[in-house]
């Protein structure tokens, strides 16, 4: 009996040590953010002199009517001249009835006066957003002035008001050692092959524009922002076209003009590849027909009234293929179908509402006078790897015209009933192969006595028109009640191709006076100002 009562005891011993011996489950690990947002607002410049209150400030404001979540942390900093180039880090919440440059978020940083054109700037945000916000994908988006290959972020209270380049672009995002999912610019004319190849090693998609931005926000943050903290772990490529596709929609519910372009960056030595060969093809191969080869040039449009240099690459390409002889030459035929389905294969989204204006996605530097090529700077990116800088050297070299290359066009520009205001400017405008005008220069009308004097590099003689209009709130549009006009030679009252006008090397154009009407809508031409 004792035995049994002894074995009862142990049993029990035994199954009260297991038992406390035994370890609840775990919980799961938890789970960090799934991407954090880097957003750089350099209004340190005429942005946040603009229609009166600042553009980038506006552009957080819109990050605001979504705002961080626990899987999608929005980081900004924000330098302004209403803060007199004050910069501060800002951890972006929701609130959604903002007051005019104002920002409720919470200030991580004050930082004091920085110059945001510096690159150790840039460099520094960064390091500081990744070191206190990790996750698993990372967004740099760029908000401000843009020039191409010459760079962006242009800070004229804290720095010399010069462009942070190429370069100086790249070294701060490499110092910064993060690899971007998306490298995003809110800037006027970054979508350029020699950006994306300067940016390829260290971001999966760019999404960038072959366009002056309008000034106010396009991007459509609420949109894709709204998107995104719904669905955070959509895919990279996805959520890179649908910030294309808000700008799109964007652009055409406020009736501005935009493109916008998400481009492949893993895909960049290919095209670079690509490019090169064809530049190499034309220079050894057109022979007879190199006429044809400036000939397509002259055919593809260039970013309206942005730098004329600054080309679509698609365009350009389609255009040989079109030329009567060199359409017939094999190794040409070759290089630029393989060209044409690199762009096709490395931009995966490509929008705009211009229209006659076709966009591939991508520009490319091919400027056609010397004082247009700034091979000093330009030999400074990444891109002159490729063939395409000697390309460039030839092709500039074969058309340079002697003598004087350029033609002055004067006049006067009124408008009964109204004074000038300093946004009143004077456009000289070609048409295309079919018929859509399109400007090839401008510039702006002296308020007080409505002349004007403009200046036309020619490389021939050239078939003009010529508009004029008062933006009198600047918004980028003609909106009803402003003035517009154009010459109007044969005085029908009609803008037609009867008005056309020929302009050749070396002419001095006097008395192209223009009359402006008070418009009731959105006549044949569309305004945009420098981003």
């Amino acid at each position: 009996m004792k035995r049994i009562t002894l074995l009862v005891c142990l049993i029990l011993a035994l199954v009260i040590v297991f038992t406390c011996s035994k370890k609840e489950p775990s919980a799961p690990p938890e789970e960090g953010p799934e991407w954090t947002i880097i957003v750089y607002c350099d209004g340190n410049n005429d942005l946040d002199d603009f229609g009166g209150s600042s553009c980038v400030i506006a552009d957080v404001q819109e990050m605001e009517k979504v705002g961080s979540t626990d899987k999608v942390k929005i980081i900004a900093m924000v330098g302004s001249f209403k803060t007199g180039g004050q910069c501060k880090y800002y951890y972006v919440e929701k609130h959604t009835d903002e007051l005019p440059d104002q920002i409720s978020s919470t200030v991580l940083e004050d930082l004091g006066t920085k110059d945001m054109s510096d690159p150790t700037t840039l460099k520094n945000f960064i390091t500081y957003a990744k070191t206190n916000y990790e996750a698993e994908h990372y967004m740099l988006i760029i908000d401000d002035h843009g020039g191409g290959w010459y760079g962006c972020c242009v800070d004229d209270q804290n720095g010399a008001g010069d462009f942070m380049n190429l370069p100086e672009l790249k070294s701060a995002v490499a110092d910064a050692g993060v690899h971007f999912d998306i490298i995003c610019f809110h800037c006027c004319l970054m979508s350029m092959v020699e950006v994306a190849h300067q940016l390829k090693g260290y971001g999966d998609y760019m999404v960038a524009s072959q366009f002056v931005m309008p000034m106010r926000s396009v991007l459509g943050s609420e949109e894709w922002l709204g998107t995104l903290t719904s669905n955070p772990e959509m895919s990279v490529e996805e959520l890179a076209k649908d910030i294309a596709r808000a700008v799109y929609n964007t652009g055409v519910s406020q009736g501005k003009i935009v493109h916008m372009a998400a481009t492949d960056l893993s895909k960049m030595d290919a095209l670079a590849s690509k490019i090169g060969s064809f530049g190499q093809t034309l220079l050894t191969e057109a022979g007879a027909y190199w006429d044809e080869v400036y000939h397509a040039w002259y055919s593809t449009h260039y970013t309206q009234y942005d730098n004329e240099a600054f080309v679509d690459l698609r365009e350009y390409v389609i255009n040989i293929q079109n030329e009567e002889n060199l359409k017939e030459i094999p190794t040409i035929v070759t290089a630029a179908a393989e060209l044409k389905d690199a762009i096709n294969d490395v931009v995966i989204y490509t929008g705009t509402n211009a229209t006659g204006i076709p966009r591939g996605g991508l520009c490319i530097h091919f400027p056609y006078l010397p004082e247009l090529f700034d091979s000093t700077d330009y030999v400074k990116t990444d891109f002159t790897a490729t063939n395409w800088y000697k390309f460039l050297s030839t092709f500039i070299a074969s058309i340079t015209p002697g003598g004087d290359s350029t033609a002055t066009v004067s006049g006067t520009v009124d408008w009964p009933g109204h004074s000038l205001s300093q946004y009143t400017y004077i456009f000289v405008d070609t048409l295309d192969q079919n018929n859509n005008v399109y400007t090839i220069t401008w510039d702006y009308v002296n308020p007080s006595d409505g002349s004007y004097m403009v200046t036309v590099d020619l490389t021939g003689p050239l078939d003009v028109l010529f508009d004029a209009g008062d933006d009198v709130n600047n918004n980028g549009i003609y909106d009803s009640g402003e003035g517009w006009g154009f010459y109007d030679p044969d005085g029908d009252t009609s803008w037609t191709t009867a008005d056309l006008i020929t302009l050749s090397p070396g002419d001095n154009l006097s008395g192209i006076n223009i009359t402006l009407w008070t418009v009731a809508k959105q006549p044949p031409r569309v305004l945009k100002k420098l981003k």
